[in-house]
């Protein structure tokens, strides 16, 4: 969502853009006090998605915490669009359950099917194919759990967009000085006449 903020403040900024341009070039103070106020707004935004990025950081190992290890355990084979999901995760970060391989032992898949082979998802081992995961040896599948290391991705990413947003927040500052400047120098210009 943070992503989001960011890409309609940077859609934003080309208007505001062209605006700003069309402001200086006509000497018009309404357009002027509109630019300023787009690229207040604009600032705001900016800000607001490097303080919530910060925020979020504070809050990811609750929130996965949480809500990780349900998903996994609840929904997995159950949920198509989940199962694909949880799959997808224990395969990219080499992982195996949320905190560790034996929590699939108390998941709804394997309380629902008892006579299921697999100790744990083939998706899982280390070298994926058919049905690997019916022995849970180290060698075989991955020991370690997703939630420290989907938290760790979170975290990293949500660093880049705090520092992004509030880095590239600075800059409209500078705009917003510039229009003003321009606003009192265009009304000296008009009193002058």
């Amino acid at each position: 969502m943070l992503t989001y903020f960011l890409l309609a403040a940077g859609g934003l900024v080309l208007l505001v853009a062209i605006l700003g341009f069309c402001a200086g070039c006509w000497e018009h103070r309404p357009l002027l006090i509109c630019y300023m106020f787009l690229l207040i707004l604009i600032f705001l935004m900016e800000a607001m998605v490097g303080v919530f990025g910060f925020i979020y950081q504070e809050i990811v190992h609750t929130e996965l915490e949480n809500n990780l290890n349900t998903t996994f355990l609840t929904h997995y084979k159950i949920d198509n669009d989940k199962t694909v999901a949880i799959d997808f995760l224990q395969e990219k970060f080499q992982c195996c359950g949320a905190v560790s391989f034996s929590d699939w032992q108390y998941s709804q898949w394997k309380n629902k099917n008892p006579d299921e082979m697999n100790l744990v998802p083939d998706s899982c081992c280390k070298t994926i194919k058919g049905h690997c995961g019916r022995r849970d040896h180290p060698s075989n599948i991955n020991y370690s759990g997703c939630l420290r290391k989907v938290e760790d991705h979170l975290r990293n990413h949500l660093s880049i967009l705090s520092a992004v947003g509030l880095g590239i927040c600075v800059i409209q500052i500078f705009g917003v000085v510039y229009a003003c400047m321009l606003f009192v120098k265009l009304k000296d210009l008009g009193d002058d006449t």
